[in-house]
């Protein structure tokens, strides 16, 4: 019989402060209905990629992941290239991927969304071999991550994780800092300095860090290049506005397959929101249709 696991991260913010119990009930009844076994999980931790793993091991049917775009950057490590589809239930702070899919934001109708969604293949990218769904970082975006991680459990105040994402990118928005790198694609070499690169898997829409398109085979370069804060001010200013592709100071170069090189032997990236250091050269590359995911209808997005 086939069979459907929600796998919920306890610690994650939209649910942390709701009763573990009604948020089971809530995500069973939201498939009641339906053929298929259901087991819910609610954990956290070491416990919560535990269950995982054993998911994915097991090759269940459909995996449901609830929590930020780092949990659901880890469930497509491990199911990636294969048949088990992926459900993206949104409850970090940015939820770039469930974004891209058309996910609602709340628990309820983002539950309803996936019981009645469509099965489709997207592309996942790599960065050195680590996957990712989304976006991965050089410079202010590793700043970002890392000043993340530095206030994360600052949960005192109401709406914290929005509080401490905006701490985080004020911190790494005034920290000084160039790297000096060379892109290299099909089309050949660039040599850039920049305070911020980031390379997306698929292009990102014109207005934000959705993409319209989640197929297209195909990775994105944007890079800021310009000393001081007024640069950095004015692209900030641009991206909020939607109308960050205007800016001269914002390149973009896009590919299958983008290496940057660098004079450092490792460098701290943001991948998927989550801070790691890679060896240089770093080699992007994209994975045409790696992963099963589950799509809202239209009308429930």
């Amino acid at each position: 019989m086939a069979e459907i696991v929600v796998i919920l991260n306890a610690r994650a913010g939209t649910i942390r402060d709701r009763q573990p119990g009604d948020v089971e009930r809530i995500a069973r009844e939201a498939f009641v209905g339906h053929s298929e076994t259901i087991s819910v999980d609610l954990v956290e931790g070491d416990k919560f990629l535990k269950a995982i793993d054993k998911a994915a091991d097991r090759k269940v049917d459909t995996l449901i992941v609830g929590g930020g775009d780092g949990s659901v950057g880890y469930a497509a490590r491990k199911l990636n290239g294969s048949d088990t589809v992926l459900g993206v239930l949104p409850l970090g702070t940015m939820n770039l991927l469930a974004r891209s899919l058309g996910m609602p934001a709340d628990l309820e109708p983002a539950l309803a969304a996936l019981a009645s969604a469509d099965t489709k293949r997207i592309d996942l990218a790599s960065v050195n071999g680590r996957i990712f769904h989304t976006l991965a970082g050089l410079g202010y975006f590793a700043e970002v991550a890392r000043a993340r991680a530095q206030v994360r459990e600052d949960v005192s105040l109401p709406f914290s994780r929005y509080i401490a994402a905006a701490r985080a990118s004020f911190r790494a928005f005034t920290r000084p800092g160039v790297l000096n790198l060379t892109i290299e694609t099909e089309a050949g070499k660039r040599d850039i300095s920049t305070y911020a690169l980031i390379v997306s898997n698929n292009r990102l829409s014109e207005t934000g860090f959705d993409r319209a398109r989640l197929d297209e085979g195909l990775l994105e370069a944007h890079f800021a290049e310009g000393e001081g804060l007024s640069p950095r001010f004015e692209a900030a200013i641009d991206i909020l506005a939607g109308r960050w592709r205007e800016n001269p100071a914002i390149n973009t170069v896009d590919a299958p397959r983008i290496t940057v090189l660098s004079h450092r032997s490792r460098l701290w990236l943001s991948v998927d929101g989550e801070l790691v250091r890679a060896q240089t050269p770093l080699v992007f590359e994209v994975l045409p249709g790696a992963l099963a995911v589950l799509v809202p209808k239209s009308d429930a997005a």
